[in-house]
């Protein structure tokens, strides 16, 4: 059986089967126990769903890693992954890397994602996904260039993590003057926003 076989044989029986998974959050309590049992070859088969870009492999280390059950050498390994990693798999690796080092530049990765990324699902994920960092100058830039993306979810998801980091708890959906501008098609009231955002962040 290649590694790629396996690792999808050995994800079922772990996570379960591919449309519940896909449908539900992915639950974690059948890796841990596995971890403890059997590291190696817990170990051996997160390479191996790496290797295959599988977004779940990654989210698998920020669980060991909550667990403080993570491989030794777990961040090279992510750190390997992470250099040809792309879309949604570039995001759940950063985040991975984030979590065993609580290192914020792992943050930078997903910055990329949101300003580059063709999907505009992707953009929104990254969106989120920064939320989970501490603010810094290049974050609040790419957040601010996100206000103006050309998808609404996209400027929206943007604009409310900028809001929650300058400490207002009631997001977007609080901000009824600011939901407006990033609503409507003006590009205008788009950057007008992204202004807004910024300042508030840089008092």
């Amino acid at each position: 059986m290649n590694g790629d076989a396996e690792w999808r044989r050995w994800r079922r029986e772990i996570f379960g089967e591919e449309h519940r998974v896909r449908r539900e959050e992915p639950q974690f309590t059948g890796l841990i126990e596995a971890a403890r049992r059997q590291p190696r070859t817990v170990e051996r088969m997160l390479r191996a769903g790496l290797a295959s870009a599988d977004t779940i492999a990654a989210q698998a280390f920020t669980a060991l890693a909550a667990a403080g059950l993570a491989p030794a050498d777990a961040v090279s390994i992510l750190r390997t992954a992470l250099s040809r990693a792309d879309g949604e798999f570039r995001i759940r690796v950063a985040e991975a890397l984030y979590a065993l080092t609580r290192d914020p530049a792992w943050a930078l990765p997903i910055a990329g994602v949101l300003t580059g990324a063709p999907s505009e699902l992707v953009r929104l994920d990254a969106a989120v996904a920064l939320a989970g960092f501490p603010p810094s100058t290049t974050l609040v830039r790419a957040l601010a260039t996100a206000v103006r993306d050309p998808e609404y979810l996209v400027r929206y998801r943007a604009a409310d993590t900028l809001l929650r980091w300058a400490g207002d708890r009631g997001g977007v959906d609080g901000a009824p003057a600011l939901h407006e501008k990033i609503t409507g098609p003006a590009e205008d009231a788009w950057h007008a926003a992204a202004d807004e955002l910024t300042a508030r962040l840089c008092r």
